[in-house]
């Protein structure tokens, strides 16, 4: 694909993300999303794959080999598509063979990828290590060291959930917020390192709109005024996709920590693992309004939701985008996250953190701001 086609994707509409929710990182491309070979140059094994899922795919095999882009392509503007590189073809063979094997044997579903055997080499470890394996009888188990501990209920998860953020009848008494972010991004999209500042504007029961300076000054909006959602940048103005409007449709919902359990289905209880050094229960199950599986975070001592999942179905496999919340404080009795950081398998553009500096609640906040400006 042409440097100039990098460029245009790697463009994100800031404003898409809600602050208080993960997100799947956007580009307008999506509005119109086409067969990838109709707009990148000489793709041969990824026809039929929608344009929006390129870059998470060229990201997902960067990320299981090990690599840097021009591991593959002349990692130079309107030489990617060039196929001077031995390890181009490598690539295309082993995408195949992924294809294959999942087609025979798994119906088509993404259960092997190429993480499954790569694991950050670009070339898989075939032979196991003298030791892997050494136990001192290895004709059966070892006893089993502790009686596994007894997982809480999906319910009382969610349950002790709303109770720490300040329970139902406190949340519910919020008919606005309005917050002001601060927005640092990597240096490769922002090499000034000055922050965008966001000012976020909700109104119950489901209005949003989102104000984007970055740090040319430059100034983007988001709104949703309850059924339509818009966006509007310094270049154009227009509707939100569906997948953007689903997005927000969660995103702008004031009481959404109160309604978080219903937000999914197929709902399960993993197991207990560890972040930043504290314990955790895991839960997994499907998101309904966006359709992705989700795993969820909450601190197994405190309840509150420290880390989201959001797992984005792709050709190749799942491309993870990570949340994590941290810094609550309480606000009108509600506890909000006043640290948010975003990571996912292309850290050089899509990580992102976002530090609150005020949140306010039940101030006047008129209609008309969710409103679509006259074009």
């Amino acid at each position: 694909m042409s440097g100039s086609s990098v460029s245009r994707m790697i463009i994100v509409v800031l404003s898409l993300i809600a602050l208080s929710l993960p997100f799947t990182v956007t580009s307008s491309s999506q509005t119109q999303d086409k067969p990838v070979e109709t707009v990148m140059k000489n793709i041969q094994v990824l026809k039929g794959m929608p344009e929006s899922q390129l870059l998470p795919v060229m990201h997902l095999m960067r990320t299981s080999l090990g690599v840097r882009c021009d591991f593959c392509h002349i990692a130079e503007n309107g030489k990617y598509q060039l196929d001077d590189k031995p390890a181009k073809a490598t690539a295309r063979r082993m995408i195949q063979m992924t294809l294959a094997i999942n087609k025979a044997n798994f119906n088509g579903e993404t259960e092997v990828t190429c993480n499954t055997c790569h694991r950050g080499n670009n070339r898989p470890v075939g032979t196991p290590a003298i030791g892997q394996a050494a136990f001192e009888n290895t004709t059966r188990a070892e006893p089993a060291a502790k009686v596994a501990e007894t997982r809480p209920s999906a319910d009382d998860i969610f349950n002790k959930y709303l109770q720490a953020i300040g329970g139902k009848d406190a949340v519910e008494k919020i008919q606005t917020r309005v917050s002001e972010v601060s927005l640092q991004r990597p240096k490769l999209v922002n090499p000034s390192g000055k922050p965008s500042t966001i000012q976020i504007y909700q109104k119950a029961p489901n209005k949003m709109l989102l104000l984007v300076t970055g740090p040319d000054g430059t100034v983007t909006y988001q709104g949703f005024n309850g059924t339509a959602g818009w966006i509007k940048t310094p270049t154009q103005q227009r509707e939100m996709s569906a997948a953007e409007l689903a997005q927000i449709k969660q995103q702008a919902d004031l009481y959404k920590e109160v309604t978080l359990k219903s937000q999914f289905s197929g709902l399960r209880v993993g197991n207990k693992q560890k972040v930043n050094d504290r314990d955790a229960y895991v839960v997994v199950g499907l998101n309904t309004g966006t359709n992705k599986r989700e795993r969820l975070f909450f601190d197994a001592e405190t309840g509150l939701l420290v880390r989201r999942v959001v797992l984005n179905e792709t050709l190749l496999g799942l491309d993870p985008v990570q949340t994590d919340f941290s810094d609550y404080r309480d606000v009108d009795g509600v506890k909000l996250p006043f640290m948010i950081q975003i990571s996912s398998l292309d850290p050089n553009h899509y990580n992102q953190t976002r530090t609150f500096s005020r949140i306010k609640q039940n101030v006047a906040v008129d209609d008309t701001k969710f409103e679509p400006p006259p074009k």
